[in-house]
């Protein structure tokens, strides 16, 4: 898996506990941009975060969506809809709400989180008068009880919702808003508990003199500024004078051009050391084609010294015929080429040649003296090892294709044979099952049974064969639909009540059969596992185990103790096998098709639990 990333959150300045926060929104982007960092930071620093939804709906689908590859911890993000919280009974209670709060902060500590953010969405009070008034009264309880708990308030008003004088006077009771994407302090908030109505006017008439003040002071800051711009324009100008007198000066230094030139120089020759020594084979050409440069490893790799080669025409050195001469030549116009990675085979003092990959950019840096330079890899020994794997491929191949075959005629012949065995056992049953004892007779239908039973498990082997020689056809599968499909069609066999809890919105891109396959042998062994269970509950979902995204289906069926914590093989793990049968063996065979792993989880005693990955 990819090494985990610190993750990186948007600035909306300082959120404390204890804070009473307002956030008055109109769109999409004003609501996204504060809320989602509000939540991710306080998941990052340990916080449980409680969204008490009201209108925006699609907030909700945003939170569950885009959280969901940051919750480590279940319970990390809640969410209660409208008439669980706010409406409770048709109308809202400030104590039944107060109450729910204290319960949410009280669990958020029990359950080990180190504090609770809470979002409320008060878009329930929005179209009644009625419900402003006993919102304004809240809001003052809210600010109060923020204080006195470790939790952060974010308050959500929708300005398509609230009237803009309504949404004024709720706004002045948040000791904190954010505007702008930031949080900052409100300077319109009084705490109505210790001044009385006139004072709280006064002080907000204070703050418009303030901040009319202030007004007047940023627009006489501008002036200044203003006028120092100009005077650095002005500045400015005259330097600019000043630097074309300085022309004259700088023209009468030749000596200095001079020494400049022989940096210059001497620049000139560690390059071309370096080109020498580089570890890829060089050739230059003039503009007639002929060899101007090379360097130690064009020596190395072909036997050639440099004088045996100079001024030798280029199709001499390189080995082309027919049409390829021609692509060669065009390749190295007088002007310089432009290729990468074409690969020319080039000859060798001892009459063999060698692949070469050359590439050529002397178009875009070109060199006095040389119309096209170009470098090259030796490709010769990459060319062996891809002309020896492809025969292995072959003889895999091959081999493949016979296991594939004698795994049909094997899993063919035993179903013809379970099926006749079945047929003896019923026709046992029929002509003589009055005449037999009853532990014969029971012994009878031991054998039938374990013949119906082993006829999924092959008819599932055939039908991997068949899949198997047709390759994979990968696709993206919706797993919970699946399952959701494979969990129908089990309950529909059996009497005994099963629950079963799928996770909804869970897809992969793999064999859509393949993985149905596997499906149903995972969901029919966990269905299996839970009879006789009083209440037998089966789930399906993913999980984040050790920062990958797994997938698992569990069941709270009986398992054997030494069973649990052996794996079934998988990259990245040895070769271990659990004794599950034929039926997660399949199950093994379509993960290893798709490069994935699947293991057990060690739960003894609480059912069991197969996680996978594809």
């Amino acid at each position: 898996m990819e090494e985990t990333k610190e993750l990186e959150f948007a600035d909306i300045g300082a959120v404390n506990c204890h804070d009473h926060i307002c956030l008055v929104y109109q769109g999409e982007t004003e609501i996204y941009h504060p809320v989602l960092p509000f939540i991710q930071r306080g998941i990052a620093i340990g916080e449980r975060c409680v969204y008490l939804h009201a209108a925006e709906e699609r907030l909700e689908r945003l939170l569950l969506s885009a959280l969901s590859s940051q919750q480590d911890d279940s319970g990390a993000l809640i969410l209660f809809p409208l008439k669980e919280v706010w409406l409770k009974d048709g109308s809202f209670k400030q104590e039944r709400v107060l109450k729910l709060l204290q319960e949410i902060c009280a669990a958020a500590i029990d359950d080990g989180f180190s504090g609770t953010r809470v979002i409320c969405d008060m878009g329930w009070a929005a179209r009644e008068p009625k419900r402003q008034e006993l919102l304004q009264r809240f809001e003052r309880e809210l600010t109060a009880f923020a204080s006195q708990n470790d939790v952060t308030l974010l308050c959500l008003y929708s300005r398509d919702l609230f009237a803009a004088e309504g949404g004024l006077e709720l706004a002045k009771l948040h000791p904190q808003v954010i505007v702008d994407g930031r949080t900052c302090g409100n300077p319109f908030y009084f705490p109505l508990a210790s001044e009385s109505h006139s004072r709280t006017a006064r002080c907000e008439l204070d703050v418009f003199l303030t901040t009319a003040q202030k007004m007047t002071a940023l627009t006489a800051e501008s002036d200044r500024l203003k006028q120092e711009l100009e005077q650095a324009y002005g500045a400015l100008a005259r330097k600019i004078y000043e630097n074309w007198q300085e022309e004259d000066t700088l023209r009468a230094s030749e000596k200095e051009m001079q020494e400049k030139d022989e940096a210059l120089l001497e620049h000139k020759r560690k390059l071309q050391t370096i080109l020498q020594h580089i570890p890829a084979l060089l050739m230059a050409f003039d503009s007639g084609d002929r060899l101007a440069a090379c360097n130690h490893e064009f020596e190395r790799a072909t036997g050639f010294r440099v004088e045996e080669v100079i001024g030798k025409p280029m199709l001499e050195l390189l080995h082309v015929e027919g049409e390829l001469r021609k692509e060669v030549v065009s390749a190295h116009p007088r002007e310089g080429g432009d290729y990468r990675g074409r690969e020319w085979n080039l000859r060798c003092r001892d009459g063999s040649v060698r692949t070469v990959a050359w590439s050529n950019i002397s178009r875009y840096v070109p060199i006095r003296g040389w119309s096209n330079w170009i470098v090259g890899l030796d490709m010769t020994a990459r060319h062996h090892a891809e002309n020896a794997l492809k025969g292995l491929r072959d003889e895999l191949e091959a081999r493949s294709a016979e296991l594939e075959a004698f795994g049909e005629a094997v899993s063919h012949d035993l179903s013809a044979r379970l099926a006749g065995l079945g047929e003896d056992c019923r026709e046992m049953q029929e002509l003589y099952g009055g005449e037999l004892s009853t532990p014969c007779r029971r012994l009878l239908e031991k054998v039938s049974v374990a013949a119906l039973e082993l006829a999924g498990p092959i008819d599932a082997m055939q039908r991997l064969t068949a899949l198997t020689a047709a390759g994979l056809q990968p696709e993206e599968v919706n797993l919970s639909a699946m399952a959701s499909e494979i969990a129908e069609k089990l309950s529909d066999t059996v009497t005994r009540p099963v629950t079963f809890r799928i996770e909804g919105g869970v897809t992969v891109t793999g064999d859509r059969e393949m993985l149905r396959l596997a499906m149903e042998q995972l969901l029919e062994n966990a269905f299996n596992c839970t009879a006789g269970v009083k209440h037998p509950v089966i789930k399906f979902g993913t999980a984040q185990v050790k920062g990958e995204r797994s997938f698992y289906v569990s069941d709270n069926g009986p398992r054997q103790g030494e069973q649990q914590g052996k794996g079934l093989a998988g990259k990245g793990e040895g070769q271990e096998r659990i004794s599950s049968g034929i039926a997660l063996a399949t199950v093994q065979r379509i993960i290893n098709l798709h490069r994935g792993r699947i293991w057990c989880a060690d739960q003894t005693g609480r059912g069991g639990t197969l996680y996978f990955q594809v």
